[in-house]
Order: structure tokens, then sequence, then C-alpha cells
């Protein structure tokens, strides 16, 4: 019987297995689950905020709005100190291709003159962005106007703008490319004058545009705050001009000038040559900028005997008509020897400081003693900052008596082993001309934020008395000696009567007193008596001439003039008491010795026989245009108002003319303008000074003599018209000026 075949079916799968596989894949969706529920709520909870700022960087972009600078004015208010907005460049490399990059070069390096490879350089960078040209002048602003790429990027930066140029260029110092102060005034008042920049959230389109938004919020800048100076312009211009006029003819090496008004401490001004322009700081090196008047020291030679005399004479050491042996030119102290350029013998302590005798105030000073000389020298202020409240002053060098030699303070009683600066000196020839006080000197008279408000104010501040009345009294007079009949006659003048002092002393070279190298000084203050002005002038090296007399006492000379002219023309005060007196005898411009003679400045003789031409006072304000026609020997019609601008002259400027003429000004207030007045044919300077007084805005296209200009003479203007100046040279733009 055969078997029939069975088909055996596989064994049936584990119904565990299956239900493993299955818990398995839930498992691992569950922890999928979970850290994408974890991520979420890290992104949405603990770092939510983070990617917000990241999202928005997408879609927002915040704009920096800078604060517009705080503008600087002298003590009469005229702007000295400006903003204007000029241009930098810089570019995206990343949004840029070869050719780009190339033709950007070659164009930057025509503009600017340098190769093309350093601009090519700079945009091989990896990064997004990169500067390639920063506070261009205004000719390369032209020549880069029309030139536009997309990466390209212009920014539009505030820039300083100087209405008075090079004037005051150390005390007003600079800004850096980041408009931040660098040195002077602007770095010392930083961050009062920078202001608190705004920022406004602009919203980016598809293609990166910026766009402003109303949902976003904005913060508008806080304009920085204002300062006013001491210094009056009129007098800085005058003390720089003739400063550089003498420095130049005595071949020197530099020149520094200070004037201040004795009674108050402040600076009228504070002058240094060479010069510097901060609009062009790039052009000069730092230590160009610093202002030398308070930075640099010197030992002074007979300048210092002020403290010698106000110390013999103070303490009854010596009396004027004292009787001192001079030693006919020549002694020797200590193995040292001190030579007099005049040979005398007898002589009283009064010829003495005429004649400048260094013997003599040797013999003096060691009759003072040390302890005694050394209080005087510093009541006078030496050894120490004057705290004029500018970056940079140094306190000089005063040894103390401990640190002497033996020969110390008989070489100290003229000038030597002391070093000091021009405003130390002046500092101290102030205490002689009001009257014994000494006074702390300032040139920040007040400073206001922009709605006007006080946020600082300077009062004159008295330090010590340092003399008597009637010690000061007679130091005047013997410093009128010595420009009446002394070794300060070149100082002198027919009309004002001048108290000062001579000195000249030999450079230290290589650890030896020079016989080539001198510094020559003059200390002056007039008008005698009631001095208002003081200054002190330091001549570095001169090559013709050396001494004081023959190098800086001219200069003083040529400032008083000059500064005395404006004086009278601005004050009642000085007319009415415009006398000369006369104390000492021995000058052909005196008259007897025991009597004090007047003269009424009435009476003085003016030349008229010269002829000469007119200058151009075009938009000056009254009081200069005064001054600068008194310096050509003419006069101003009067006025009423000396704050008022010149708008036109009568003869015009260049006009030949007899000295002693009068020059008919037309005038106006400048915060009444309503007309445009006609500036074709004047400078720049002058029409820019005139708009800034009246606080219009405009544009100057080109440079030289204004040929054109928008509106035209006689129409309506004010501050919400903005004028266009044209000028000779249109190879540059300038924008608007503030």
């Amino acid at each position: 019987m055969q078997e029939t075949p069975q088909n055996n079916p596989p064994a049936p799968r584990s119904t565990v297995s299956y239900a493993g596989r299955i818990n398995f894949l839930r498992v691992v969706f569950a922890l999928i689950f979970v850290a994408i529920a974890a991520k979420l709520v890290v992104i949405q909870g603990v770092r939510g905020f983070y990617y917000h700022k990241i999202a928005q960087g997408q879609y927002e972009s915040r704009v920096i709005l800078k604060a517009n600078r705080g503008l600087i004015y002298d003590r009469n208010g005229s702007l000295i100190v400006s903003n204007s907005y000029g241009y930098s460049y810089a570019a995206d490399p990343q949004l840029l291709g070869a050719a780009d990059k190339s033709r950007i070069a070659q164009k930057f390096a025509a503009v600017f003159g340098l190769p093309a490879g350093y601009f090519m350089d700079k945009l091989n960078t990896k990064g997004r962005f990169v500067w390639l040209a920063r506070d261009i002048s205004p000719s390369q602003t032209s020549d880069l106007q029309d030139f536009k790429m997309y990466g390209l990027i212009r920014l539009q930066d505030q820039q300083r703008i100087y209405p008075y140029g090079p004037s005051a260029g150390q005390i007003l110092g600079f800004t850096n490319v980041d408009g931040k102060g660098a040195s002077g005034v602007e770095l010392e008042f930083d961050s009062l004058l920078a202001g608190t920049n705004g920022y406004e959230i602009m919203q980016l389109d598809g293609l990166g545009r910026k766009m402003p938004s109303v949902d976003y919020p904005k913060v508008n800048p806080v304009p920085g705050c204002n300062v006013q100076l001491t210094l009056d312009m009129n007098i800085e211009q005058i003390v720089e001009q003739e400063l550089a006029a003498g420095v130049q003819r005595a071949d020197a090496a530099a020149g520094t000038a200070v004037f201040m008004d004795p009674n108050t401490g402040q600076i009228l001004a504070m002058a240094n040559y060479p010069s510097f322009d901060p609009a062009e700081y790039d052009k000069y090196s730092y230590a160009d900028s610093r202002d030398r008047a308070i930075t640099d020291v010197f030992e002074p030679g007979s300048t210092f005997k002020i403290v010698t005399t106000s110390a013999a004479i103070e303490e009854g050491v010596e009396t004027p008509d004292d009787l001192i042996f001079a030693e006919n030119g020549r002694y020797t102290v200590y193995g040292r020897v001190i030579q007099d350029f005049e040979r005398a013998g007898w002589i009283t302590f009064r010829r003495a400081v005429e004649l400048s005798s260094n013997i003599a105030f040797s013999k003096v000073g060691r009759k003072i003693g040390s302890d005694k000389f050394y209080r005087y020298a510093r009541d006078f202020g030496f050894g120490a900052p004057t705290g004029i409240g500018l970056p940079g002053e140094v306190p000089g060098e005063l040894k103390k008596p401990y640190e002497w030699s033996k020969v110390s303070l008989p070489f100290m009683s003229f000038g030597y082993e002391v070093l000091v600066t021009t405003l130390q000196m002046a500092q101290a020839y102030c205490a002689i001309a009001n009257g014994g006080t000494l006074m702390r000197p300032y040139i920040i008279d007040k400073i206001t934020n922009p709605d006007g408000d006080m946020v600082f104010s300077n009062t004159p501040m008295k330090i010590r008395r340092v003399v008597t009345p009637d010690v000061a009294h007679t130091l005047t007079g013997l410093f009128v000696d010595v420009v009446e009949h002394g070794t300060g006659e070149e100082a002198g003048m027919s009309d004002l009567l001048i108290a000062g002092k001579t000195g000249t002393a030999q450079k230290l070279v290589d650890g030896k007193y020079s016989k080539k190298f001198y510094h020559a000084s003059f200390a002056g203050f007039f008008p005698v008596p009631n001095p208002q002005i003081v200054g002190y002038i330091m001549v570095d090296s001169p090559m013709k001439g050396y001494t004081g007399g023959l190098v800086a006492a001219p200069i003083f000379k040529k400032i008083a003039e000059r500064i005395y002219g404006i004086m009278q023309r601005r004050t009642t005060d000085l007319t009415n008491g415009d006398i000369r007196m006369v104390s000492n005898p021995g000058s052909s411009r005196k008259s007897s010795s025991k009597e004090t003679s007047y003269v009424a400045a009435s009476e003085l003789r003016v030349d008229s026989g010269n002829v000469v031409r007119v200058p151009d006072v075009s938009f000056l304000d009254y009081a200069s245009a005064s001054a600068v026609l008194g310096n050509f020997g003419l006069q101003a019609s009067p006025s009423d108002n000396g704050s008022f601008i010149v708008l036109s002259e009568k003869p015009a400027a260049g006009t030949p003319v007899a000295k002693g003429s009068t020059v008919r000004l037309k005038v106006a207030d400048a915060s009444h303008v309503t007309r445009m007045p006609d500036f074709r044919g004047a400078s720049v300077r002058n029409a820019t000074s005139f708009l800034l007084s009246a606080g219009i805005p405009f544009h100057v296209v080109g440079s030289g003599k204004i040929v054109g200009q928008s509106p035209k003479a006689g129409q309506p203007v004010g501050r919400n018209v903005t004028v266009i100046i044209n000028c000779e040279n249109k190879d540059f733009n300038v924008s608007g000026l503030y």
C-alpha cells in the first residue's frame, strides 16, 4: 500500500517577535518626538530671544544718527569752530567681482595718487566692510561724485570747519577721523562737545535696501554743548600776524606769545609760530599741534627779575635809589663769571633794572636769601601749573633751596636754573599790572547745552597776594623806565605809555650754554596807569639779533599799537583816560624827573601825507573793520553798535586815498537780515562769517573769490533758505555748513 506524501507548513512566527519590534519603533519615535519637543522648547523658550534677534537682523537694521558736535565761540560771540559734512568711502568685498575691484582700485588710485595695488589689497580682504578713504577733500569728493557701483559705499561724515583758518589752531585742537577730540579744547571737553548719538530702526527689503518704518522706534540724537572761550579773535589774529612777522624777520626757529586781561586772568590771545591748521591736521606731526605756550619750558633770563625786584623792594632789601656796584661789567661768583652788556660802575637799583644788570641782580639776590627768594618765586606761580584747563600744561621747574648749589641763587636772580612757560611769565606780570594779586588764568568762559542753559561758567579767581599795591606801583614805574630809556626802548610808543622788561638767555645745547642760540623775550603791559592788557613774547633762537630788546620788544610794540587801536574804538573808558604818563628822567619822550606830564590824545599829530589803498572790510563786524582801517591810517564812519556787520564800504576796496580819510561803512545786524547781500567779489571767509553770524545755512561751490550766489542780492533769505555760494575755481563741492 502506497503511502500518500504530506506537506508540512513552516512554523508560524512568534507573536512576541512582532510585538518587540513594534515596541522598539514606538520607543524610537517617542524619543524623536521628545527630542523635537525639547529642541522646540529651547528655541522658543530658552533661546527664543536670541533667535528672535537673529531673525530681526535679517530684515531690520539699526542706523546710528550722529549727534552734531558742539560749536566753539570767542568772547564776542564770533563762531570759530563749526560743522560741515564731508564723505568717506568703504566697500563690501563680498559683493564685488574681480573686474569691479580692479575698476574701483584704478579709479581711487587716480583720485588719491596712490598705487592701485594699495586699494586692491583692501578689496581682497575676506570681511564684509573695509575703509577705502576717510574724510576726503572737497576736490576728491567731486572726482568721485558720479562714480557708483554696487558694493561701493559712500558715507557722510561730520567735519569741523574753521572760519578763521589756522588762527588759534593749537588752542582749539582737532578731531580725528572718527570725530573724537584729539588735542586742545576739542580733547579737553570732548565728552561735552560730542553730544549723544541717536538711532533709527530701518526695515530691509528683499534687495537689502533700507526703508524707514513708523512701526519701529527712533531715538533722536542730542547735540553737543557749545563752548565760549575768553579769546578775542581780533586780538588773536593780530598777535599771530605780528609774532609770525617778527620770528621771520629775526630768522628764528619759533615763537610764542600770550596776552591776558590782568584784572580777571582771562586769556585774550595765545599764539604760536609755526602755526597749526586743524582743518589739515594730517599734514602736520602730532608735536606741531601742541600749544607751546603751556607745554614748552625755557630759562627766561632777565624777565625773571620780576621776582628779584619784587622780593627786594617788598622785603626792604633795596629801594629804587640805593646804589649797587656793577663791577664795571664783569664779576666772578664761586668761580663762575657773570658779564653785563653795559660796563657800569656805581648805579642805582633803578638804573640796574633799566640796564638789566645781571651783576647787580646777582648781588641783590644773595642779599634776599634763598628761603625768601624761593617763596616769592612760588608766590608768583613758578614751579606749578597755572590750571588754565587745557591738556598738556607743564609746571615748569623751580628747585627747592636744599637742591641748590652755591651759584644757584645768584644765577636764578637773573633767570637761569629755572624753567618756565610763556603762560607762567604772563601770569606773573599780570600780578604787577593789577596791583599785586596773582590771578588764575582761564580760557573757557562758559559752556551751554543745546537749549542755551548754563552747564559751566568761569569767574575770575584770586590765588594770592604777591606784593602790596605800593610795591606793585613802584615796580610799574621801574618797568616804565625800562621802556622809556632802558633795554626796552624798542617797545616805546609816542602816544601810549608801556611798562615792560626785556629778557635774553643763552640756550642749553648739549649740556653747555650756547653763544649762538638764545631765548629772546619781552614782558609788557599797557596802558599805564590802569593796565588792561599784559603780554609776553618769547622768540626761540633768533639769528638776526638775539636780545629781547632787539627781537621781542619790537613785536610787542606792533601788537600794542594794533590792540590799542581796537581798545580806543570799543570802549569810552580808555578814550576818556587816553593820556600819556611820564614819571622818570632821561628819555627824549619825557618832560621832567619830578613831575608827571600828560599829553592829550587829541593833540597827537596824524601823518596824512601818505596815500594808501582802502582795505576790503566787507562782511566783517564793525569793530574788526574799524581796527583794520585803523592799521592803514584810515577812519571808519561812526556806528552805534560795534556788533553790526559791514555790508559795503565807500570808497570801495582798493581805492587810493590819503591817510586820515574816513571810509563810510554801511552796516546791518546780521541776526535780523531778511534780504540777501551781494557777496560777489568778496572772499569766501568774509561771506561765510556773515552767514554763520546770521544763522543761515549755506553751500560753497569752488574756491577763491565769489562770482555768483543764490538767492540773488536783494531777494528774501532766512534760516529756512540754503544759500549757494559759487566761486571762481569750481573744482570741488562742499556740503552745507551749519
